[in-house]
Formats: structure tokens, sequence, C-alpha cells
């Protein structure tokens, strides 16, 4: 009887000591920077803040030097963007599976486009858009989220996501956040939606931040370059709607309340200043169980568009996000019981971007810009040859490279749309002359054969197409062709736009340097920690080499 005991009593001290190695945190910050390439940390290092300054932490560099640091982590997806990455980063998923295969998509039930967060049985609340997506939720968003699954396992949980774009917030934080919060561009205020306010009212926190941005509307805005005094007018950048009111180089203007202000360096204050009161007024980090705080920083990507990641533009931006982040970083320290040692931190982005095609051009790179348009039109053309004109138009309008077939038609002319996809892809493939900068063209029905491009492309191809959301045929840009947004965008699965960093940081993390690594390997590798059910559909793998396990 003694010696079961002394059994019994050792599996316990065992059970202890196994089971208690990983110090669950009271936070769990996640940052995500939206357009943020994977060359910017290394490459602007020198002109950001130190990693310790006395007491006071630094930005990226406390967070390269303090981290596990993936500089080149990978998203597997055929097409780099907003609502697809911010899927990816807390899902730990595919769009195949997730659901958001690109930022809108067409309904062919319904004969509309489909915005990726849209829910028209929800409405937004602080303000009342006259713009098509008014209602907003994770309804399209397919799984759970890292959040899900932590609130499913410990009911005390709080998760709280802000950013100013509507589907970052939304999407990473999932579908049972306590508030997720974006800007509304139209009204110039935060807003969310009756989702997550079944009152159908802001907090009052809220209201006040907004009070304080009303009181400040039409104040000018002046964004001087401050990392060199060489100031050259950038004649590569085109001229669009923002570049025109702000001016193509430094210094630039224009008056608050505009979407053109959200270019300028207050916009990336903006959701800190967000997150610090939500901390305050939600308490996170300061229960018994962890919480997590989702923030994306969207300004970058409205800058990157119209700039270019070759400009001062995003240098300057680059280098004053380091800024706000330490001040944030150093907040929470002093915020948060036991301060950032009781933080975990995730830094990523969604994606990266091209350079800007004129820019390359200039020097020796092959680029250049498409015209889909032109392509939709061709294949519109064809199908009334082949078919005969019907009631309405054969081609809806085109997105990001995903060419939709109106399925309206489809049935009015009692046609197979398996066949019709085909003849399509294969007419529009013969017009060389149409298709500069276009690599590869595939549609629906080669997905379901897996009669696809070889090698990387049918990877992602594979990880990203969803049946009933992707286009019918899709376009595969060559290296560098993009279309024609501003001065650069993100649409592929080249290098450019599918490398970002993925760093992080706290007890369980072993700092530094990495090679490899996936977006989706996230959520896992924070479940695993915290030691719950990874999201339903994640499929990343557990990032072991980076962790600290006795």
């Amino acid at each position: 009887m003694k010696l079961l005991f002394l059994v019994l009593l050792s599996f316990s001290s065992f059970q202890a000591s196994a089971f208690s190695r990983v110090e669950k945190p009271k936070l769990i910050l996640v940052i995500s920077i939206d357009q943020f390439r994977a060359d910017y940390l290394q490459k602007l290092a020198p002109l950001f803040r130190p990693p310790m300054s006395g007491k006071k932490v630094g930005g990226f560099n406390y967070l390269m030097q303090k981290g596990a640091y993936f500089s080149h982590a990978e998203y597997g997806l055929l097409q780099n963007m907003t609502g697809p990455g911010h899927a990816t980063i807390l899902t730990g998923s595919y769009a195949y599976q997730n659901g958001i295969p690109n930022n809108d998509w067409y309904n062919s039930e319904t004969q509309n486009y489909v915005y990726c967060t849209e829910d028209q049985s929800q409405k937004t609340v602080g303000a009342t858009p006259t713009n098509p997506h008014v209602g907003t939720s994770p309804r399209n968003l397919i799984g759970t989220t890292f959040g899900d699954e932590l609130k499913n396992a410990y009911a005390d949980s709080k998760v709280v996501s802000i950013a100013l774009k509507d589907r970052a917030a939304i999407l990473m934080g999932g579908h049972r956040p306590d508030l997720a919060l974006w800007f509304d561009l139209e009204s110039f205020k935060w807003v969310s939606s009756n989702y997550y306010l079944s009152s159908n009212q802001l907090p009052e926190w809220l209201n006040q931040i907004n009070n304080g941005l009303k009181a400040k509307l039409g104040v000018e805005q002046i964004w001087e370059k401050k990392l060199d005094q060489k100031i050259n007018p950038n004649l590569e950048v085109p001229e669009s709607k923002y570049t025109k009111e702000m001016g193509r180089a430094f210094s630039h203007k224009a008056k608050l309340g505009g979407t053109t202000s959200l270019l300028f360096p207050l916009a990336i204050d903006m959701p800190v200043q967000v997150a610090t009161k939500a901390i305050e007024e939600f308490k996170l980090g300061q229960g018994k169980s962890t919480d997590v705080l989702a923030i994306s920083f969207s300004s970058h990507d409205y800058v990157g568009h119209q700039f270019g990641p070759e400009s001062d533009e995003i240098k300057e931006t680059t280098v004053l996000e380091d800024k706000t982040i330490s001040e944030f970083l150093n907040y929470i320290d002093q915020k948060v019981p036991g301060g950032l040692a009781s933080t975990w931190i995730v830094l990523t982005a969604d994606h990266g971007v091209t350079g800007n095609p004129n820019v390359l051009k200039a020097n020796k790179i092959p680029a250049g810009f498409i015209n889909q348009e032109a392509m939709n039109s061709e294949i519109e053309n064809f199908l009334n040859q082949k078919y005969g004109k019907a009631s309405s138009k054969w081609m809806l309008e085109p997105s990001e490279l995903n060419f939709y077939i109106n399925q309206k038609m489809i049935k009015e002319k009692n046609l197979d749309l398996l066949k019709v996809r085909d003849e399509a892809a294969k007419h529009i493939a013969s017009k060389k002359e149409l298709l500069n900068g276009i690599a590869d063209v595939f549609s629906g029905s080669d997905v379901k054969r897996r009669t696809l491009p070889q090698e990387q492309h049918e990877k992602q191809i594979l990880r990203t197409y969803f049946e009933g959301r992707s286009g019918d045929i899709l376009m595969i840009p060559r290296p560098n062709y993009i279309l024609a947004y501003g001065a650069t965008t993100h649409m592929s699965g080249y290098s450019y736009d599918r490398y970002v960093p993925m760093i992080f940081v706290g007890k369980p993390f072993k700092a530094g340097l990495y090679a490899g690594g996936f977006v989706v390997d996230i959520a896992p590798t924070l479940s695993f920690l915290m030691g719950i059910i990874p999201p339903s559909s994640s499929e990343g793998a557990i990032l072991e080499k980076s962790l600290l396990l006795k």
C-alpha cells in the first residue's frame, strides 16, 4: 500500500512538472501590417529605435532581437490580398478551406458581387454607410480562429480585433470576439456591426474617440520628410485622386476627413489609440485567463499602393510604425500585470507587394500592366459568337484576374458550365496579342480535373481555389506584371507578394533568425502552447524549432 502511495505521489509530481512547463501569458498581441514585404525590416533596421533604451523597449529591432524571427515566412496562396491574408493568420488554413480566396467574388445565385465580410442581415453600428457593404460579419469565413478556440476552452478569455479595414478586423477576430472595430471612411468614424453589439450602440469610450476626430475634421495635415533632406519629385508615381490631392513628392498636404488623410502619419496612431482604450475598458491581460488583442496597421497598404515599395513615403511610414509600436509595447509593459514578460507578441503581414512597374522598367527589369477588361471583352465576344447573344452579358465584371461567367445565361441557354469554362479558357489562351503579361490561364474545370499549371502554381491554386467564389476562368500574371492600381498592387503568388516577416516574442520562444515557416503555422503553434484545439481547418505546422520546451 505504501509502495502504491509512493508511485501515485511520484506520478502526481511528474504530472505537475510535465504539464506546467509552458507558462500561459496574460495577453497575446497579434500585429499585422498590411502590405509589409519581407525585406522591409532588415533593410530599414538602422533607422529604427534601438532594441532597448534604458527600461524602454524599441519597436521592430526589439522584436527582431528578442523574438523567433522568421524573416521570410510564406503564404501558400495563388493571390495574396488583404482578405485572404487576414483570414489565414489566425485560422491556420488556406482559402480553399476558409472560403476567403479574394477580397470579393461573384455570387451566381444573387447575381451580385459579394464582399468577403459582407452580411446583409447585419447593420453597421456607429454610421450609416451608403456603400454596398453596409452589413458586415464573419459569416463568409468558414471554420474557427485561434481566438474562437481559446474562448471555447476558456469562457472568460476575451478577444478584441481592431483595424482601419473592416475585413482585417473581422477576419482576424473570428466568430466569437468580444468586439471587432474598424474605420468607416465615409463618416470618418470608428464603427462596428450589430453582430458584435446587440445594443446597436457604440461603447461610450469609442464615441469619445470619434468626437475627438470630429473636432479635427478639415484641419490640414502636413507630412514632412524627416529621414534625410534630399527631396526629389517622385516622377515614377502615377497621378491618382490621392496623389493629385496630396502631391507626388514631399511635403504632402491633405485635410483631415478625406480618404487621402489616411495615408498620413495620424492614421498609423489611430488603431493604437483605440487598442489602448480597449485594453483599459476590457481589462485585457488583467484577468485569470489569457486574452487576445489583434491589431492591423492598414495605412501602410494605402501608402504602398500610391507610392510603391521603393518610395521615400514607405520608408517614412515604416519608421513611424516602428515608433508607434515601440510606444504601444511600453504601454502594455506598464498596463498588463507582469508586463511584456507576461505577454506573447506575434508580428506578421497579410501580404507583400510588387515593385512599381515604372521603376522596375527604368532599371531594366521586365514589368508592366495588364488590361483585364480587354480580355473580358474578348471572352464576351467569343461566347456571343459561339452560343448567340443572350438576354444579358455573358461575362460579369472581372476581379483581380478572376473572370466570371454569368450563370444566369448558362441556365437560359441550357449549357454545361464546365464545358463553357473550358471553351472560353481555351479561346482566350489562344489570343497571345491580348495576353501580354499573362503567364498562364486555367479554369474551374481544370481545378476539378487537376489539369493545372505545374509545380508552384499548381500548389497555390489548390490551396486557393474555392468553387462558387473563385472565378470560372483565372489568369496568372507574369512576374512584375500587375493591374493598373496607383503605383503598384499585390495579386500574385510570386516571392514579393508571398514572403512576409513572422516574429514570435515571449517566454516559450527561442530568440534567433529562422529560415522557413508559413503564416498558417501561427495558429497551430499558439494553440499547442496554450494546450487547446487548433482552429477547425488548421493545416499549419507547430514551429517546434523556435520553442523553448523543457
